[in-house]
């Protein structure tokens, strides 16, 4: 019978699969060319330092699928918060690329978001499992504030201080601590 700690990491291991294939989609959809994704792989801003986003994303999910298969022994342990690090960083590139999508570019694309909600669901996972924890009560308060704050600048907005206040309130727990 599992645990509800081997059901989020199975669940997590689930959803980072699922963001694999939204990534190679997200690969199919940019080099046919189709949808608002081909206004967004033909800007000037398509690329980070030459490397274009969808890369990104074909390697991001993949190794958040092998490092979420190594720490939860393959779905038999529970999700370690010190994942939240790691997921806060694809976090803090999607307020870039909400910045680039929205305010630069000015498309708004359902594949980009779906990877992004992709990389926040597993995040909320990682809170959710590990909710005794200081850190994660304080990143998930930290992320409604600044989602709150965020309102009022639109879309972008949201994202910013969404993300910013979830790390500041993870960051303001963990060194209060020590």
């Amino acid at each position: 019978m599992k645990t509800n700690a081997t059901k989020a990491s199975v669940t997590f291991l689930f959803l980072s699969a699922v963001g694999v294939a939204e990534a190679f989609y997200h690969a199919w959809l940019e080099n046919a060319f189709t949808t608002n994704t081909f206004l967004v792989n033909y800007s000037p801003y398509a690329s980070f330092f030459g490397v274009p986003y969808w890369v990104f994303g074909v390697v991001w999910f993949p190794l958040v699928l092998v490092v979420g298969l190594w720490i939860t022994h393959f779905g038999h342990t529970h999700l370690r918060k010190e994942l939240l690090v790691m997921l806060s960083v694809g976090n803090l590139f999607t307020v870039y690329l909400w910045f680039v999508d929205l305010l630069i570019i000015g498309v708004f694309t359902s594949a980009y978001v779906g990877l992004y909600a992709t990389n926040y669901a597993l995040t909320g996972l990682v809170v959710a499992q590990n909710w005794t924890s200081s850190e994660m009560r304080d990143f998930f308060t930290g992320t409604i504030i600044g989602v709150v704050i965020g309102v009022f600048f639109g879309a972008f907005g949201v994202a910013v201080f969404g993300i910013g206040g979830g790390i500041v309130g993870g960051i303001g727990a963990y060194t209060s601590k020590r």
